[in-house]
């Protein structure tokens, strides 16, 4: 009977542990990711409640453009907001800074919303049965809310 040497079993071992790893960590996941299409937005679902005051029923959740959002705010007879202008930053020589639109996402509801409900409805003296919410998924915050009588599946986004 003969003693494999230690760094042979050593060897073995690494290599399972490696194994075992790589399986685990390539399964699937579960929570919010801003990588996919309707779980990216899935983190800002609890803000949209909160602007609806828990009425209504969500009917429709998706990632949307800025040139999207602008065309719907119009569409609407909604004037877009204008872009916020970046905090003054000291451009780095070896990289410029490029501001981009961060990721958003479309929340639509449906329910009774009569004006002035919903605070910071644009336009604001406007009642309707769906509320359509834009918001921001990276530190969620609202980027637009429109109250309409139309359907979000009238729309044609």
């Amino acid at each position: 009977m003969s003693i494999r040497p230690w760094w042979r079993r050593a060897a073995a071992s690494g290599v399972a542990i490696a194994l075992g790893l790589a399986a685990a960590c390539s399964g699937p996941r579960s929570g919010a990711s801003v990588t996919g299409e309707v779980s990216g937005c899935a983190a800002v679902l609890p803000l949209a409640s909160r602007v609806v005051h828990d009425e209504g029923t969500l009917t429709l959740i998706r990632r949307i453009s800025r040139a999207d959002a602008d065309v719907l705010s119009r569409k609407l007879g909604a004037q877009p907001p204008t872009p916020r202008r970046p905090h003054a930053v000291l451009p780095r020589p070896s990289r410029p800074v490029q501001v981009s639109w961060p990721k958003a996402c479309l929340v639509v509801y449906h329910g009774d919303y009569p004006s002035g409900t919903i605070a910071g409805a644009s336009p604001p003296a406007v009642a309707g049965h769906y509320a359509l919410i834009v918001l921001r998924v990276r530190h969620p915050s609202i980027d637009r809310i429109l109250v309409t009588d139309t359907p979000a599946s009238d729309l044609k986004l």
